[in-house]
C-alpha cells in the first residue's frame, strides 16, 4: 500500500505525485532502463485510466459549447490515441511512446482542475473570468 491515502487531500496529494513523476519522466535526458520505462508506464495508464472517465464526467456536465470541456475532450481523444499505440521498436522508441503518454498525464491533470474549478464556481452561481483568476 502507498502512503497516499484516499481522501480528498490524498486525491490532491496523488495529483501532485503523479504531476511530479510524468515532469520527472519528460525531464530525463538519459535514457532509463526497460524496467523503469515500464513501470512509469503501468503507473501512467493506471492514472489515465482514473482520470479519463473524471474528466469526462465533469466535461459532459457543462454546455456543449463551453470551451474548456471542448478542450478537455480533445486532449481525452489524444490521451485515448496514445494509450492505444503499439509497442514501439528498441529503447528510445519506447521511451518516446511513454513520453506521449506522460504529457497526456499532465495534460488531463491540468483540464480536471480546471474542469472542477469551474464546475465549484458555477455551484456557487459564478464563474472566474479567466483561468486561475476569481471572479467578483
Amino acid at each position: 500500500m502507498s502512503g497516499v491515502d484516499a481522501k480528498a487531500d490524498g486525491a490532491a496529494l496523488a495529483s501532485v505525485t503523479v504531476r511530479a513523476a510524468a515532469a520527472w519522466f519528460l525531464d530525463q535526458r538519459t535514457l532509463p532502463r526497460h524496467g523503469t520505462v515500464r513501470a512509469f508506464e503501468d503507473g501512467f495508464r493506471r492514472t489515465l485510466g482514473e482520470l479519463i472517465p473524471r474528466v469526462e464526467q465533469l466535461a459532459a456536465a457543462l454546455p456543449a459549447d463551453d470551451v474548456p470541456a471542448q478542450v478537455a475532450l480533445a486532449a481525452l481523444a489524444e490521451a485515448r490515441r496514445r494509450l492505444d499505440e503499439e509497442e514501439a521498436a528498441g529503447l528510445r522508441g519506447e521511451v518516446e511512446r511513454v513520453r506521449r503518454i506522460a504529457k497526456s498525464v499532465l495534460a488531463l491533470c491540468g483540464h480536471h482542475d480546471v474542469l472542477t474549478s469551474l464546475r465549484t464556481y458555477e455551484g456557487a452561481g459564478r464563474r472566474p473570468s479567466a483561468v486561475g483568476e476569481d471572479a467578483p
